[in-house]
């Protein structure tokens, strides 16, 4: 019971901050909190115009990749590449 709790409420968290960090992304300004990868890069696979992967090298995991969306100019993640993304935000076991 206490477990179904706390994917609960950790559901209702992170859909909040995605929420409040969508409003913030959104408001016509310059802010965003995302991490915009540099397309220039090596490091940036493009897979279509808006659409792309940043790939990069973890000590603990190896090689990670992170699918990217561009939306109204703005570079999103779309899917995380890992348990080395959310280890230090929900607590697991």
């Amino acid at each position: 019971m206490k477990r179904k709790l706390v994917i609960a409420l950790l559901v209702a968290v992170i859909g909040a901050s995605l929420a409040l960090s969508s409003g913030v992304t959104n408001d016509g300004g310059e802010k965003t909190l995302f991490f915009q990868p540099d397309t220039s890069s090596p490091r940036w696979k493009s897979l279509s115009e808006d659409v792309g992967v940043w790939l990069r090298e973890d000590e603990r995991f190896g090689l990670r990749g992170r699918l990217y969306v561009r939306v109204d100019g703005v570079w999103r993640p779309v899917a995380t590449d890992g348990a080395g993304d959310v280890l230090g935000t929900i607590p697991a076991k």
